[in-house]
């Protein structure tokens, strides 16, 4: 009687085996998933918790924001710590500049340039890159740089809850991330090498200690380049809308920086208005 029920026990064991659950995905699915709905998302609104590494501390704020993909348009306020800080861009007279309302001293609206010294001041990254799709790019990069390896790359830690929100966690550890040597060519910038390699561009100048944020490289010149963007990402995923809820970015000394979205809307309604300067919601 033992005999027969413990070959029962087995038998159902193996029959249980040979049928996966199809509606089980694998983690390269999941964050597959996230390619495929981020990638016709028109516009945006949401708020964004920013924490980012600079010269060992933390700056963190907190915005709302307004974008539309294409024609690409950004409205910035900032919640916190500048609370009343406003970013317009384009600017409505200068499509190549952002309208700034600092909300303080000079008391007066700035035109400034994205990605020059002001704008760029405790940040990693240029409000060129609102939204979902720098975030993603560089995910679908690794992803697919390393895509003969990449089960092994990817870590599914199940499902848990983000501000009430049901969502998937997903790792993508590189344990062969290091640095190396790179020998700068003619007519190549940090910029330019950080947009060919989707690297992190403050990452560089904070390896580079001997640069400054603004600093010109020549060619000849020897930098040290990350191998990859991070060490360790960490992705969490709307379980519902397969959209970033919250990604944590780690490099070899800790956590390098981490974006929150929080009461994300896709594709809603933005008229013409709510990317001009006049528009009577802001303090332009």
């Amino acid at each position: 009687m033992m005999k027969s029920q413990f070959f029962l026990v087995s038998l159902f064991a193996i029959i249980s085996l040979s049928f996966t659950d199809p509606s089980i995905k694998s983690a390269p699915e999941k964050v597959k998933e996230v390619f495929v709905a981020t990638r016709n998302i028109e516009s945006l609104k949401y708020e964004l918790i920013r924490s980012e590494r600079i010269n060992g501390s933390y700056v963190e704020n907190h915005v709302s924001i307004k974008m539309h993909r294409r024609p690409y348009k950004i409205y910035i306020k900032e919640l916190a710590p500048n609370t009343g800080l406003e970013v317009l861009y384009p600017h409505p007279l200068d499509e190549k500049k952002a309208l700034v309302n600092p909300n303080g001293f000079p008391w007066v609206n700035l035109k400034l340039d994205p990605k020059g010294e002001l704008m760029r001041k405790d940040q990693h990254h240029t409000i060129l890159e609102g939204g979902y799709d720098y975030v993603v790019s560089v995910m679908e990069y690794l992803f697919y740089k390393h895509k003969d390896g990449i089960s092994n790359l990817l870590n599914d830690h199940g499902t848990g809850t983000l501000n009430g929100q049901p969502c998937e966690i997903i790792s993508m550890v590189n344990h062969n991330f290091t640095y190396h040597n790179h020998v700068v060519k003619k007519g190549e910038s940090i910029s330019s090498i950080a947009l060919k390699n989707r690297l992190n561009e403050y990452m560089i100048y904070e390896k580079n200690k001997s640069m400054s944020l603004f600093g010109q490289i020549k060619e000849g010149d020897i930098i040290q380049l990350p191998s990859d963007y991070a060490a360790k990402m960490v992705l969490f995923i709307d379980q519902n809308r397969q959209i970033p809820l919250k990604l944590e970015v780690y490099d070899d000394q800790g956590l390098f920086e981490k974006y929150e979205f929080r009461n994300v809307e896709i594709n809603p309604e933005l008229t013409e208005e709510e990317f001009s300067d006049g528009f009577t919601a802001y303090n332009f």
